[in-house]
């Protein structure tokens, strides 16, 4: 994960708010079971396989979990490091789902521009 990204541990997942872009992303309990893989030391597409695969994942996931991680390069938020081999010990909470990644549909700063100015709405 880049050093520029806030994370937010919430009850299903975690809230990712990227400094430099103001973007947020949501990510479902696996997607940020994945993200953990790659915080310490890198985390190679095998061992995550491997991982899901432990926590229940079944080989046709694979196209969900590949996707996923294309939507997390494609946003910007791994940081291409060299990969672990073997990766930290990360717990799935709960049944597995297929990972997911949702980015707000505006940054931040579009939504609120000034946190003193009353005429501008803030977001909820």
């Amino acid at each position: 994960m880049r050093s520029t990204l806030v994370a937010t541990v919430v009850e299903d997942g975690a809230v990712l708010l990227d400094l430099e872009t103001k973007y947020f992303y949501a990510l479902n309990e696996t997607g940020w079971a994945i993200v953990q893989l790659f915080e310490n030391a890198g985390a190679s597409v095998d061992v995550i396989l491997e991982c899901c695969r432990s926590w229940g994942a079944r080989p046709e996931d694979d196209a969900a979990i590949h996707a996923f991680l294309q939507d997390m390069h494609g946003y910007g938020l791994l940081e291409d490091c060299r990969p672990a081999e073997c990766a930290p010990h990360v717990e799935l909470k709960s049944a597995w789902t297929p990972p997911a990644v949702t980015r707000q549909r505006e940054p931040l700063q579009t939504i609120v521009t000034s946190a003193f100015d009353p005429s501008v709405p803030l977001a909820e």
